[in-house]
């Protein structure tokens, strides 16, 4: 590399901001370089261009050989390629190198070189930020180097960030699927490694008959501390809450109250809901930009404004599980005065307006009313003194006219088909449809 940058023909490696390449290096050699753009055409040694494939029978005389994939990309992405480092051995969590996929990839050796047979050797590699781990042949691994000031620099020379996550801090770390985080288990951080990569220990979580405590290098992005935790607190309907199952903490709503502290929770990541006591829940917060977001006021805020169309529930004797049509009129801190749509004042002159709190509200159910008959059994809203009512119709009586079965009262009624909707619970932010197949 010159003192102007690169030259034609200098080996080099391109790295990339394509999604699922970032932080992979691909070997390449110069074929142009622009000083004035800041820009470098190159030749890729191992990628091909999608019309590379020149048949021998072409009129210009092609070989039938792949051509190589050359691209013009900026200066920002393109190293010399580090000096030779082949080691018969890595250091337990050094920082590596692996080819993979045509292409370098940073990681760490998470264990000592073995024997593969045939005189080979090889090292597993972890790569803390897709959570994969390889056991990669000695050959394909070199030891990793960071390109600083146009020099190269073992990874322990440039220092290692200050972190809030010391050796022996409390965490929780993600479990993924689809690369989105499902659940949080707890872990305890046991080594920071190099450049926000941490060795964890799980609290709870074992292996080998349960003799031996599951660890795992991760990257940043995976960790969190340990949200704020209360067992004294008491939960409303559809609070968005955590709750402790199979070993981790996984996020849902609360759809019933029960008894002796039990609440009934919905997750999407279940077949089913659950009941859990009071010191398996928690509320749900969020870790954004360094701070606890609660997961119930962020969607307070955002569904709850002034004039949006609500419904409203009541913990009044006899109205129980009813929800009455409703309009914000403003939000009062993390409550919301409230106009009735049916229901009036004592003087029967004006509507009548309410501060209700979070626990009570929610938005508009979807118009779920069909072009056919509503089936037998399925679970229906009936329109009843200015309110709907859940309940299942227990007879259809024809395309228009149903009998609907109340169980808090244990009693029939009769409904045309423009007083019944569709029963849907809001769960998790969204309307879920509950099961048809229900018993009377």
């Amino acid at each position: 590399m010159g003192p102007g940058g690169f030259r034609t023909g200098d080996e080099v490696e391109v790295s990339s901001d394509e999604e699922g390449f970032r932080g992979a290096y691909f070997e390449a050699r110069v074929v142009r370089s622009m000083p004035k753009l800041r820009r470098y055409t190159v030749e890729y040694d191992s990628l091909v261009a999608d019309d590379s494939l020149v048949a021998d029978d072409d009129p210009g005389g092609g070989s039938g050989l792949p051509r190589p994939l050359r691209e013009t990309v900026d200066a920002r992405h393109v190293r010399p390629r580090p000096p030779p480092s082949a080691a018969s051995r890595f250091a337990l969590h050094q920082a590596v190198d692996v080819l993979h996929n045509d292409a370098w990839w940073v990681g760490v050796a998470a264990a000592a070189a073995a024997a593969m047979g045939r005189g080979r050797r090889s090292v597993v590699v972890s790569f803390p930020a897709s959570r994969e781990t390889l056991e990669c042949e000695l050959d394909r691994v070199r030891v990793h180097q960071e390109w600083v000031e146009g020099k190269w620099v073992l990874p322990q020379w440039t220092g290692i960030p200050n972190t809030m996550y010391e050796k022996g801090t409390q965490v929780e770390v993600a479990c993924l699927k689809e690369n989105m985080p499902i659940a949080w288990f707890p872990a305890v951080v046991s080594k920071p490694i190099w450049k926000n990569n941490f060795l964890v220990e799980y609290q709870n979580l074992r292996y080998d008959g349960g003799r031996k405590v599951l660890s795992e290098i991760v990257g940043l992005q995976h960790i969190r501390p340990c949200p704020p935790h209360s067992s004294c607190v008491n939960f409303c309907l559809h609070d968005e809450v955590e709750a402790f199952h199979d070993n981790g903490w996984w996020p849902g709503v609360i759809t019933k109250t029960n008894l002796s502290s039990l609440y009934t929770v919905k997750s999407m990541h279940w077949d089913k809901e659950m009941k859990f006591s009071q010191a398996k829940l928690r509320l749900r917060y969020n870790w954004v930009d360094e701070q606890w977001i609660l997961e119930s006021k962020k969607l307070l805020e955002a569904t709850f404004r002034k004039g949006t169309k609500v419904e409203v529930s009541s913990d009044e004797e006899g109205f129980g599980g009813a929800w009455f049509a409703a309009t914000v009129v403003k939000p009062i801190g993390t409550k919301f005065l409230v106009e009735y749509e049916n229901l009036r004042a004592d003087d029967e002159t004006k509507p009548l307006r309410e501060t209700i709190d979070f626990c009570h509200i929610r938005p508009t159910p979807p118009n779920t009313r069909t072009a056919g008959p509503i089936k037998l059994l399925e679970e229906v809203d009936a329109f009843y003194n200015d309110g709907w009512w859940v309940g299942v119709v227990s007879k259809v009586l024809s395309c228009s006219r149903y009998m609907v079965y109340f169980r808090p009262w244990k009693e029939e009624m009769e409904f045309g088909v423009e007083h019944i909707r569709l029963h849907h619970e809001w769960v998790d932010g969204r309307w879920l449809r509950t099961s048809s197949a229900l018993e009377l």
